[in-house]
């Protein structure tokens, strides 16, 4: 009786063993895998984690599918891939231009010591992207009327009859033609300063109407001989004065040195929005072709005209906060702009009719602009209204790189008799203004024509631009935390 009994006893305690084993087996294999899924989950974050600072990086546009490799592909051999220790995380995003937002997965993957496949975890998450529409100034150019030629023994002129407050820079040589006075409230020439019969600068009536003056080379008047330029010299019609801000009769040297803005046309032909690479995603009307190959040549032999009979709507990602837009309303005569724009050709406003902008933004042409009419930030009945416009809240910048055409052979940029313009004008060559017509806001070229009776009217200073001013860095988007997490 007692071996039967031993055996039965013996079998109870095997068969207890093994299950003991069986289950603290199956509690190892739980905890490694356990174990494996969360370092998955760890990787899967560091790959969203990864998203995250390439789109928040700087010099990378988060409005644009290019920043990221897209999760159409497939995974192991399309998705950016980062290696860690024990694993490796797979990252993609997916933008969606019409409502500025990334769709963005991350794949986790851990060796699984209890067989061949990885131990993987899958996150997925949105991130809404903000644009940037303003950045601080960086450039103190865009606080003048600015001229970028040398070399020449008259590189910047003015005519007769020309006046207005604007700040203004010389680079090079300025002369004065017969009866010109300039009364800005500072002038600063690199070069000499050569004053016909007549001109002058400033006023001596009194310290208020003198002009702050800065020349670093000779001042000559009419046919009087070249001397050196400093201290008082009344004697040559410069009424000027120097040392702010408790100021005292006379001509500063040397001239202060401001370094000419310059214009990232590569750059900004591959990151406007809209432009060549971003096509509008809402629109209506004839809408602007920015591009008719994938190289900036100005090849969109169609002047395209801002302001024409009927409205038009360009513009990329939601109504309420656009990436970029530029649309124009015919019956109100607003062009609405926002962002950074490129056309890769030429522009023009030739209603001849008093028009409006709103927004901060900067457009881009590789041809010439031509204003035909009145473009102002604000208007006051028929007019601009010059007193209240604010540059640092309301500023549409033109860029061109062109010459020639519309715009007059060695010109840019050309405003036409009576014209009126509100806002920045940057131009690689000349900006030329035609008689009667007046500018509000800073200019830059290689030389600033200023007709008979040009007016260039003084603006409040200038601390905040559009995003894409020259001689700015290039700013782009905002992206926000990512949200709506699955997995």
């Amino acid at each position: 009786m007692v071996l039967p009994i031993a055996l039965g006893l013996l079998s109870v305690l095997t068969v207890s063993v093994v299950v003991v084993l069986e289950q603290s087996t199956a509690s190892q294999r739980h905890a490694v895998r356990s174990k494996g899924d969360q370092n998955a989950f760890v990787l899967a974050e560091a790959g969203i984690n990864n998203v995250m600072a390439v789109l928040a990086n700087p010099s990378n546009n988060a409005l644009k599918q290019q920043t990221l490799v897209s999760c159409a592909g497939d995974a192991e051999t399309t998705w950016n891939k980062s290696e860690y220790v024990g694993g490796y995380v797979l990252w993609c995003g997916t933008f969606n231009a019409s409502s500025a937002l990334w769709d963005v997965t991350a794949i986790g993957k851990v060796r699984n010591p209890a067989g061949p496949q990885m131990i993987t975890r899958k996150l997925t998450a949105r991130v809404v992207v903000t644009p940037t529409y303003t950045q601080p100034l960086n450039n103190p150019a865009w606080n003048y009327i600015y001229s970028k030629r040398t070399g020449n023994a008259c590189d910047q002129y003015v005519s007769n009859n020309v006046g207005g407050g604007s700040r203004f820079y010389v680079t090079g040589n300025l002369c004065l033609n017969n009866n010109a006075g300039i009364t800005s409230s500072t002038l600063i020439v690199g070069g000499n300063l050569d004053l016909a019969n007549n001109s002058f600068v400033g006023a001596s009536t009194s310290m208020t109407t003198r002009v702050e003056t800065y020349v670093g080379g000779n001042c000559k008047y009419a046919n009087g001989s070249w001397d050196a330029c400093g201290g008082n010299q009344d004697a040559k019609r410069i009424y000027s004065k120097m040392t702010p801000p408790d100021y005292v009769l006379g001509v500063a040297s040397p001239a202060p040195v401001i370094a000419a803005p310059v214009a990232d046309f590569a750059t900004w032909y591959t990151n406007a929005i809209p432009g060549p690479s971003s096509a509008c995603t809402t629109t209506s009307g004839t809408t602007p072709v920015f591009d008719n190959d994938t190289v900036r040549n100005n090849s969109v032999a169609t002047i395209f005209d801002l302001t024409p009979a009927n409205s038009y709507t360009c513009r990329v990602g939601p109504s309420d906060d656009p990436s970029g837009e530029l649309s124009w309303n015919a019956t109100t005569k607003v062009l609405t702009t926002s962002g950074t724009i490129y056309i890769d050709g030429s522009v023009k406003v030739g209603n001849g009719a008093l028009n409006q902008y709103n927004g901060q933004a900067t457009l881009y042409l590789s041809g010439t602009f031509l204003l035909d009419g009145k473009l102002c930030g604000g208007i006051s009945g028929s007019q601009c209204d010059f007193n209240a416009w604010n540059p640092n809240t309301e500023m549409l910048t033109i860029v061109a790189d062109g010459s020639g055409g519309q715009a007059g052979d060695g010109n840019s940029i050309t405003v036409t008799n009576n014209g009126m313009f509100q806002g920045g004008l940057f131009a690689t060559e000349a900006v030329n203004f035609s008689n009667n017509s007046k500018s509000d806001g800073p200019i830059v070229g290689s030389e600033v024509i200023m007709a008979n009776n040009m007016t260039s009217d003084s603006f409040p200073t200038i601390t905040v631009v559009p995003v894409g001013m020259p001689g700015n860095p290039a700013v782009y988007a905002q992206p926000n935390p990512p949200q709506m997490f699955s997995g």
